[in-house]
């Protein structure tokens, strides 16, 4: 009995080893020592083949649930050395031998790990991107997109009346009131486009912050690149140290700047992405944030693992924020697909916006825009705009400055790349969300996939089948502003148009007959669907908006409304019309830094090009101008003395010499117009000297005198006749008029003899266009009445499943046949039935 009882004690123990050693047996067998590569980015692959194994590796890591301090503990026990932490993806930021990723890798909390490479910003080096042309500016490419157009429009509410500001001048959709984020290499604040500082501070810029480990406010964020700099005034700079002349797409909006820091890291982009998603929750926007342009990234395919496509879905679906990247200056002839890609791996995430850059004029594809892999669509940019010779904001003390100083601005330069086409969207995104602020993610399928025959490639070539749900999964969704951006953009005549430079590309096998992509559009792998068009863009955004909520009191009422039943009334929006104003006065007013640069080493002073120009119209023969300068700064000890020059007729002569009179702080120029001046600009200019004795120790770029300035121009009119007014728009600038109060000589004769005739957004006549919609239920449909369908539509598979229930009938018939022969049949009746039979 013993020797039983003994036996079966040694083989529970037996067997508890052998389970011991069964669980044990998967880590250690299933244990690789070159790592779970499926868990791993391209590139850490790469340098985990490359490197020794004691080579320190920078990774970002992700594990498959939230982060405990039990998997911090694993991690350092494990030679991690932990340097961040990523929340919004379950993960962070780890150093480790190249040994010790590999074991990492293996973990069974480990989700993905990726090289945390330093990121490429999308611009072209001075001796790449040629020297700008005479002329060239960043005014013309806001006339290029259509961007001043939208300016100009006034606008007509939904009850048929015009809207005004306070001031009675017309209203515009500049942006106010949205925040877009430059995330870049910061921005240098103390720029006078920024209004960080000074009288407006606040309204422009309203948060800029550098990341050094944590986000920290400073009033430089882009210490080192210049990179940010320059796109920030793209999207959303005023213009102020040009006078209003070299203000972004979206000028009267607001921007929020971070820095990535000195060599910029895919983990420090993944912050700026966690603190975008972080102040741009529904609901806790403080800041009213909606988009967020990034012009930087590196060559790759989609991966729809890493930490910016997962953050870049989570922005665009869960917070309705626009996502917009730029393609990469990679080049090509879109022959380049697998491991050869050129264009950005974040962009290619299809629920961001790729940018593509097109030539100063938007005619043609820039040399070194980034061509998509002509046989998957998924890689194509999505649209285009002006990439080359891209004027706007200058940093101080930076390796961008440095190659740029002799192009005769020290305020502004002229870089080239799909970094300087991006922020062009970014502020056209600004300027529709502002608009059209229910504008988010569409609940339909509208992103190119590759499937089917491609245009070159011929039959089958584009069913590489690499995205099975691609009709279905939510990550194929897009933002409705994308749509709205393919929509509106224009193609024709872009197919084969190429800036010469690249030798690769022949630039000559689109045919005519285009691709047409989901959106019925014609669409490309060089300049996805074209050039963007903000004016159309805007309009077609404000009709869905409308559409959306009709009483346009904020609140969505009829969600049912998409992109495309806007898209079919839209053009209804934009008008032409004759707006009759009471008054026989109008007003140009604007706002500007003066400032004073004295090169110690040279001796040579710089002044800010501050010329300023306004229309002239018919009958004008009174002109008020009221210059206000702040010539005293006590912070930085500055002292100026300025004065405005004016030329009536651009005849080179200053009519304001000798004019004006000092009122406390401002300049006041009465003149008279006489009928030779009449339909010509008027050109206005700062001249004076300042000295800011202080001004190294309060900022050490922008540390010369800077003096912030108002001028407001009002011109009386003769309206014995009837006058109308139509602004023609000068090429080099935006300049516009508007009603503003009565003269003294104002006589109730004159009511209706002003008119303006200009292009409007004419909300009323669009209006009367909405149609209900009337929304069709699908029907309810029995189990057989779907497979029914599914039976239409798979052919094949369903004589697959015909013979195979075929066969199992008759399987269950023999069954049935064998059981009556040899089993009786048992019939069980309940007492109440028996019951019954008795009765």
């Amino acid at each position: 009995m013993r020797s039983s009882s003994a036996r079966c004690i040694l083989v529970v123990l037996s067997l508890q080893l052998l389970m011991v050693g069964a669980s044990a047996a998967p880590l250690m067998s299933s244990m690789n020592p070159a790592g779970d590569f499926e868990r791993m980015d391209d590139a850490l692959k790469e340098a985990l083949e490359t490197s020794p194994f004691d080579a320190t590796l920078s990774v970002v890591y992700q594990l498959n649930s939230e982060v405990t301090s039990e998997d911090h503990k694993w991690l350092e026990d494990h030679g991690a050395e932990l340097l961040g932490e990523a929340p919004l993806v379950d993960g962070g930021l780890l150093e480790a031998s190249a040994t010790n990723v590999r074991v990492i890798s293996e973990w069974s909390r480990t989700e993905y790990l990726e090289l945390n490479r330093e990121l490429e910003f999308f611009y072209l080096p001075s001796e790449w991107g040629g020297e700008p042309l005479p002329g060239v500016m960043m005014h013309e490419t806001t006339h290029v997109v259509n961007a001043t157009t939208s300016w100009h429009r006034a606008i007509i509410n939904t009850d048929g009346t015009m809207a005004f500001d306070t001031d009675m001048a017309f209203t515009e959709w500049d942006g106010d009131g949205t925040a877009i984020v430059d995330l870049d290499t910061g921005v240098d604040a103390g720029h006078p486009d920024y209004d960080y500082l000074g009288p407006w501070a606040g309204d422009k810029t309203l948060y800029s912050a550098k990341w050094d480990g944590v986000w920290t406010e400073t009033r430089n964020s882009d210490t080192s690149s210049g990179h940010g700099t320059h796109v920030g005034g793209t999207i959303a700079g005023n213009g102020d140290a040009s006078a209003g002349r070299r203000a972004g797409v979206a000028k009267g909006g607001q921007l929020v700047a971070l820095g990535t820091g000195d060599g910029a890291s895919i983990f420090a982009a993944e912050q700026g992405l966690e603190w975008t998603y972080q102040h741009s929750i529904p609901g806790q926007n403080e800041y009213h944030i909606r988009v967020v342009s990034n012009s930087w990234g590196t060559d790759g395919d989609y991966d729809p693992n890493g930490v910016i496509a997962q953050l870049t879905d989570m922005l665009t679906y869960e917070n309705g924020v626009a996502v917009i990247f730029a393609a990469s200056n990679s080049g090509g002839n879109g022959g380049e697909c697998g491991g050869g890609l050129k264009t950005n791996v974040y962009a290619n995430t299809p629920s961001a916006i790729s940018v593509a850059a097109l030539t100063h004029d938007g005619t043609a594809v820039t040399s070194f825009s980034s061509r998509g892999c002509m046989n998957q669509m998924h890689t194509w940019p999505d649209v285009g705009a002006p990439g080359r010779d891209i004027w706007a904001t200058a940093p101080r003390g930076t390796a961008i400055d440095a190659s740029t100083k002799t192009q005769g601005d020290l305020y502004y330069m002229s870089i080239s790349g799909t970094s300087m086409a991006t922020p062009h969207v970014g502020g056209m995104a600004g300027l529709m969300l502002n608009v059209a602020p229910s504008l988010t993610v569409a609940d339909y399928h509208r992103e190119d996939h590759d499937e089917g025959d491609s245009l070159v490639g011929g039959e089958g070539t584009a069913a590489y089948g690499q995205f099975d749900d691609w009709e279905t999964a939510n990550y194929s969704r897009i933002h409705e502003l994308e749509l709205i951006l393919e929509l509106t953009a224009k193609y024709v005549g872009m197919e084969n148009s190429c800036e010469d430079g690249n030798a690769d590309d022949a630039c000559n096998d689109i045919p005519t007959d285009c691709y047409r992509s989901a959106t019925g559009r014609c669409h490309d792998w060089r300049v996805g669907h074209g050039l963007t068009d903000v004016d159309a863009a805007v309009a077609l955004a404000r009709t869905l908006q409308l559409m959306r909520d009709q009483n346009d009191d904020g609140m969505v009422d009829h969600p049912e409304y998409t992109v495309w039943d806007a898209f079919e009334i839209y053009d209804a929006l934009r008008t032409e019309e004759s707006l009759s104003v009471d008054t026989d006065r109008v007003r140009h007013a604007w706002k500007g830094d003066w400032n004073n640069f004295n090169n110690g080493q040279d001796g040579l002073v710089y002044y800010t090009e501050d010329a300023h120009y306004v229309w002239i119209p018919n009958g004008t023969y009174n002109m008020m101008v009221q210059f206000t300068p702040t010539e005293v700064d006590v912070e930085t000890a500055q002292i100026g003395n300025l004065q405005m020059e004016i030329d009536l007729g651009e005849d080179g002569s200053n009519d304001a010499q000798g004019q004006g009179t000092r009122v406390s702080d401002t300049w006041i120029y009465d003149l008279d117009v006489d009928s030779s001046h009449w339909g010509t600009w008027a050109e206005f200019d700062v001249t004076g000297q300042a000295m800011a004795f202080l001004g190294l120790f309060e900022d050490a770029e922008f540390f010369e005198a800077s003096i912030p300035y108002t001028v407001d121009v009002a011109l009386t009119l003769d309206l014995a006749t009837p006058v109308d007014i139509s602004i023609p728009q000068r090429p080099d600038f935006y300049s516009d008029l508007d009603p503003t109060t009565r003269s003294d000589n104002w006589d109730d004769s004159y009511e209706g003899q002003l008119t303006f005739t200009r292009p409007v957004y004419n909300q009323s006549a669009l209006m009367q266009m909405i149609q209900p919609k009337v929304m069709v239920e699908e029907e309810e449909r029995s189990f057989f009445g779907a497979l029914g369908e599914v039976f239409a539509e798979f052919t094949g598979a369903s004589m697959v499943f015909g013979v195979f229930a075929l066969l199992v009938a008759l399987g269950v018939g023999y069954t049935l046949r064998n059981s009556r022969e040899d089993t009786p049949l048992v019939l069980v009746i309940d007492d109440a039935v028996d019951a019954d039979l008795e009765d």
